[in-house]
C-alpha cells in the first residue's frame, strides 16, 4: 500500500476497552498478524465509520498503521457484525469464551491460518439459529487443543502406543486414551463411551463446519463438554470459564424454577 507501516487484513474482535471519551482500543485476531491491540480513534462518535467494526465479535476487514508502536484503525469495512449473538445468552457465553481463549492463548502478532478460519466460522455457527452451542464449542476446544499443540491422544493409547482400539479409558494427566492394561496402573481414570472416543477422532479429522452437521445426542455431548473443560483446565493455566459458569448457573436456576 505505499507504506511498510500499514497492512490490509481481516480480523475478528475479541475484547474492546473504553480509551477516551470518543477512541476505542481493539483487541483482534487477524489473518496476517496474529492477536493484535489497535485504536479505533472516534469509534464512540455518532456516525463514526469504525462504530460497527469495533463491536464485541464483529469481522471486517481492517486497514492497519503502526505507529510509535501500537496499530491504529485508519479503515473498517465490516464483513459481518455477529450482532445478534447478543441477544442469545447462550450464543453470548460460548463466543465469549471462545474469544477469551484465543485471546489468552496467543502471543502478539504469531498468525495461526487455521485458528483464525475457525475462530471465524464457528462464530459464524454460533450465531445460527438451530446450532448445538454446546457440542460444537466443545468441538471448538479440542481442534483449538490440536492446533496450539497440546491436543489429547485419541486414536492409540498414550502410554504404550497400544492401537487395537478395544478401550474407551482416558486419563487426563498422560494426556489422552489408556489401555486397560496400562490403565490398571493409574489413577483418574475416566471411563468414555466407545462413541465419545470415535467423536473426538471425527471432530479431529474434519473441518468444523463438517462437524456441526453430525447429529451427536445429548449425553455425548455433556460428556465430551465435561471432558474438555478439565482437560483444557489442566493444560492451560489462564483458562478462563466465567462466562460458561454464569451460563451454567442461570441454565440450572431457570430448571429449578420449572
Amino acid at each position: 500500500m505505499g507504506n511498510i507501516n500499514t497492512i490490509s487484513t481481516q480480523g475478528v474482535v475479541l475484547r474492546t476497552a473504553g480509551y477516551s471519551e470518543n477512541d476505542v482500543v481493539l483487541t483482534m485476531y487477524t489473518r496476517g498478524l496474529g492477536k493484535v491491540t489497535a485504536i479505533a480513534k472516534g469509534a464512540k462518535r455518532n456516525r463514526s465509520p469504525f462504530t460497527a467494526s469495533s463491536q464485541l465479535f464483529s469481522f471486517s476487514e481492517f486497514v492497519l498503521k503502526k505507529q510509535r508502536g501500537m496499530y491504529r484503525v485508519i479503515q473498517a469495512d465490516i464483513i459481518k457484525s455477529f450482532y445478534d449473538i447478543s441477544y442469545d445468552l447462550d450464543a453470548f457465553s460460548y463466543a465469549s469464551y471462545i474469544s477469551r481463549l484465543v485471546e489468552n492463548s496467543s502471543l502478539e502478532n504469531q498468525t495461526n491460518h487455521r485458528l483464525f478460519n475457525m475462530l471465524v466460522k464457528t462464530l459464524y455457527l454460533l450465531s445460527e439459529k438451530g446450532t448445538d452451542k454446546e457440542f460444537i464449542t466443545a468441538a471448538f476446544e479440542l481442534k483449538f487443543s490440536d492446533y496450539m499443540g497440546i491436543c489429547p491422544v485419541v486414536d492409540v493409547c498414550s502410554l504404550c502406543g497400544d492401537d487395537t482400539g478395544n478401550y474407551s479409558i482416558f486419563n487426563i494427566e498422560e494426556g489422552g486414551m489408556v489401555c486397560k492394561r496400562c490403565a490398571g496402573n493409574l489413577q483418574n481414570n475416566i471411563i468414555l463411551d466407545v462413541t465419545t472416543k470415535k467423536l473426538m477422532k471425527y471432530i479431529l479429522e474434519n473441518d468444523i463446519e463438517t462437524v456441526s452437521r453430525a447429529k451427536v445426542n445429548r449425553i455425548l455431548t455433556k460428556e465430551l463438554s465435561k471432558l474438555m473443560k478439565k482437560y483444557m483446565t489442566a493444560y492451560m493455566s489462564n483458562l478462563n470459564l466465567k462466562s460458561l459458569n454464569i451460563l451454567y448457573d442461570l441454565n440450572h436456576y431457570k430448571k429449578g424454577a420449572d
